[in-house]
């Protein structure tokens, strides 16, 4: 019907000053600044992005962890009649003798216990490089947490006067019901009068009739429209004892200084992803690089079959280099740089869209403030028109359909002002939305 919208789910900016618990009141409404503030925090889209963050920040630790040496211990036992280990282990035990058989030897055991100390030197570039990858998925998904609660705060917006536009639409419903039934009575009057035919009685019953069923499905409709804005401030039923809305239509100020989309934090997160790929590409080339590692330990060796053990220490430096790989490396390269050719379509396909949302909210605007006007014009006319009609049905000179289609007409515009006052509110909030501005500003919140 005319007053349905269609409410998309996505994500919303918080706004810090006006952050409220998570608990919520049963018998407070739900204003459009208490709504925004709730919404950055609390809904699920909201909650998976500040997640996403958290693991970039726990990836960064794990890169940053790559510059610090590794120290391992390691114990074991083993026990064995072959030949050469039963010589090693006597050997590392410092119990090596030539009195036995060396091709037949006892079992012989060992405890062998260790520590090494492991310290990357040189990485070919990996290590910095995956320092660098993990800085930027950090300030990407910072970036990508502010525009899912950017857009969530835009959803809100749009749910919001939604709710509002649909109680109007109930207003309006209620208004024609109580006129076309009083038409009604008057009606039954005049026929009772003599001064009009049945045929009249009828065709009011049969608009009071469609008049209630109007109004059934505006109640339908406002319930369902404050079902949807619940849903996206991820309010569960047990919640909340009574989830209400509050009657304001909230002010939204048009953007009196217009910056650049490029602060757009869809745009700024895929600079971020773009650096990232950058490093990426540094890391995939880095296998064709050696790598130079120092390494230190200590290690006892000790067996139950001999009194006493041995100890021993092992330092130095290892190089690696990879001579052959079958073109493993140079695929891991062009997988990188795809992955960045990639971005760059993507950010230049999100400028796009960017520049495209504010040219429609724009317009959309411009249309929806001359509807308003139109509709508030409609509305006198057809209020003055209903008047006149309704005079001259009393007085028996104008049908009872004339009446009917001018109670219509007058209903028919007042729900095209809720419509058009709502879609310019929308208008607005999607307009500073696409310049990258909050929906309202914390110096609103008088209002």
């Amino acid at each position: 019907m005319w007053w349905r919208t269609r409410i998309i789910l996505t994500g919303l900016c918080a706004v810090g000053s006006l952050a409220i618990p998570a608990g919520v009141s049963a018998g407070e409404a739900w204003t459009l600044d208490r709504a925004l503030a709730h919404v950055g925090e609390n809904a699920p889209d909201a909650r998976v992005a500040q997640l996403r963050f958290e693991k970039a920040r726990a990836q960064l630790d794990e890169a940053r962890a790559q510059w610090l040496p590794k120290l391992t211990a390691e114990t074991g036992y083993s026990a064995t009649d072959n030949p050469t280990q039963a010589f090693m282990f006597l050997l590392n035990q410092r119990q090596l003798t030539f009195g036995g058989d060396f091709n037949d030897p006892d079992v012989t055991d060992n405890w062998g216990s260790e520590i090494r100390l492991e310290y990357p030197l040189y990485t070919g570039g990996a290590r910095e490089a995956g320092q660098k990858a993990a800085d930027a998925g950090v300030a990407a998904s910072e970036f990508e947490l502010a525009a899912v609660r950017r857009q969530l705060e835009l959803e809100i917006a749009k749910a919001y006067f939604t709710v509002l536009r649909a109680r109007a639409v109930v207003d309006a419903a209620k208004a024609s019901l109580e006129s076309q039934q009083s038409n009604l009575d008057l009606a039954t009057e005049l026929v009772e009068g003599g001064k009009a035919l049945q045929t009249a009685v009828l065709d009011l019953e049969t608009r009071v009739a469609g008049a209630e069923a109007d109004l059934a499905a505006a109640e339908n409709q406002r319930e369902l429209a404050i079902a949807m804005l619940q849903t996206l401030l991820g309010l569960d039923d047990d919640e909340v004892g009574g989830f209400t809305v509050a009657e304001a239509w909230t002010t939204i100020e048009y953007p009196g200084e217009v910056i650049g989309t490029s602060e757009r934090a869809e745009l700024r997160a895929l600079d971020e992803r773009a650096e990232q790929a950058e490093a990426g590409i540094e890391i995939a080339k880095s296998g064709k690089r050696p790598t130079v590692a120092a390494f230190a330990s200590t290690r006892h060796d000790e067996g139950f079959t001999e009194p006493d053990g041995g100890n021993s220490w092992l330092a130095g430096v290892m190089v690696r280099l990879r001579l052959f790989d079958g073109g493993e490396v140079n695929a891991q390269v062009a997988q990188a740089e795809a992955d960045r050719a990639i971005i760059d379509e993507q950010y230049r396909k999100q400028r796009q869209q960017i520049e495209l949302q504010v040219k429609t909210a724009r317009l959309n605007l411009e249309t929806a403030r001359k509807r308003i006007d139109l509709a508030e014009k409609a509305i006198t006319s057809a209020e003055k028109s209903l008047e006149l009609t309704r005079t001259r049905f009393q007085e028996g000179i104008a049908l009872s359909t004339q009446l009917i289609d001018a109670e219509t007409a007058l209903t028919g515009a007042r729900v095209r002002h809720s419509g058009a006052r709502a879609e310019e509110r929308i208008a607005l909030a999607t307009y500073r939305h696409a310049l990258g501005l909050p929906i309202r500003e914390l110096n609103q919140s008088s209002k």
